[in-house]
């Protein structure tokens, strides 16, 4: 099956089953999922785990079952299992749905859809989503959460007039778009702040409760809760001391050689478990002259976010070369990944600052 029929043929499965990423544009499918009343089950997982995840949920799956993964994507060994699986006369099915560049060689096999740039638009992970299931031609109708009489959980579908779908597909259009502005960084170069709100808002909250309110927002209209408003405010008095104080800790890791780029590279290093995107863009733009990339450390995580701007540095073609991912811009791998050389370097470029 092409992944573009894919769409058409959900309602026929038992059971869809959602393997996605970690971020904003990780559960914007699921919430687009449910927004057009379609339920599945979700799996929420890490870039560096995602292969160990699919193989494990393969094992799982029964006849006549579906997944899909979004936001992420599988090495070449994951690849051709996947191929193994789709091609069984069981109707177990996987599919994919990615929009990094670093993932464009899946586009080889008929399971999967890596599109990072459509119409000369960046894609996001939400996007395709919803724009294979409009193409499909399902109806909004979002799923709404109660209690029976036994006090167990159930999913009902209510009947939307037309007048109540077109405003609900509005307001989901709206919903995709502020993740996409986010996701693909848009959002900064067009000065939308609603959509870094939104992925403020997403990690200053419980995923379910985030879901939720989301769906809230398709019937009521507003995106942010009171309750939002007022973490937001906190938020951004919170995001400008972090920016200062972390541009005056900030090393520069001056002429360092990186795989999966051609010449040594001016690295602009510090260490946070916050505000990545928000911090790495800032430290590109202030120090535009000095460094060639930041590097943001989490020690929490084993994490490093690879942040940059302009295009004389692909970051996802580095990022690949450490068993990571990402976009040219905003890409990120293990901080283990990276050895023992880079971290000696930093040391050595703290010492020479002091």
């Amino acid at each position: 099956m092409k992944i573009k029929n894919l769409p058409k043929k959900l309602t026929q499965y038992n059971n869809i089953h959602l393997i996605t990423h970690t971020d904003l544009d990780g559960i914007g499918p699921s919430i687009v999922l449910n927004a057009f009343g379609i339920p599945h089950l979700t799996t929420f997982v890490e870039t560096r785990k995602i292969n160990e995840a699919v193989i494990e949920k393969i094992a799982e799956l029964q006849d006549n079952e579906i997944i899909i993964i979004t936001d992420l994507s599988v090495n070449d060994e994951t690849a051709n299992l996947i191929a193994a699986v789709n091609a069984e006369p069981n109707a177990r099915y996987i599919a994919l749905l990615d929009h990094h560049a670093s993932a464009l060689f899946l586009n080889e096999f008929n399971w999967a859809e890596v599109v990072p740039v459509q119409n000369g638009i960046k894609m996001s992970a939400t996007t395709l989503m919803y724009k294979h299931l409009l193409d499909a031609g399902f109806e909004v109708a979002p799923i709404q959460k109660t209690s029976n009489d036994e006090g167990e959980e159930v999913i009902i579908t209510p009947d939307y007039t037309l007048q109540e779908k077109g405003m609900i597909l509005d307001r989901v259009a709206h919903f995709v778009e502020d993740v996409r502005l986010y996701d693909t960084w848009d959002w900064h170069a067009l000065s939308i702040q609603e959509a870094a709100d939104l992925n403020t808002i997403f990690y200053a909250r419980r995923r379910y409760e985030f879901a939720q309110d989301r769906m809230e927002y398709f019937q009521s209209g507003q995106l942010f809760t009171a309750e939002d408003q007022a973490y937001l405010q906190f938020s951004k008095e919170e995001l400008r001391q972090i920016l200062k104080k972390k541009s005056k800790q900030m090393v520069i890791v001056e002429n360092f050689t990186l795989k999966g780029h051609d010449t040594p590279v001016n690295i602009g290093v510090v260490e946070t478990d916050s505000y990545f995107s928000e911090l790495g863009n800032h430290l590109a733009e202030k120090f535009e002259n000095d460094i060639d990339c930041v590097f943001i450390i989490s020690l929490v995580k084993n994490r490093v976010s690879l942040r940059s701007i302009g295009s004389e540095v692909n970051l996802s073609e580095i990022a690949q070369n450490y068993n990571g991912g990402g976009h040219p811009n905003a890409s990120g791998c293990d901080l283990s990944e990276l050895g023992l050389d880079f971290i000696s370097a930093i040391f050595q470029a703290q010492k020479e600052r002091k």
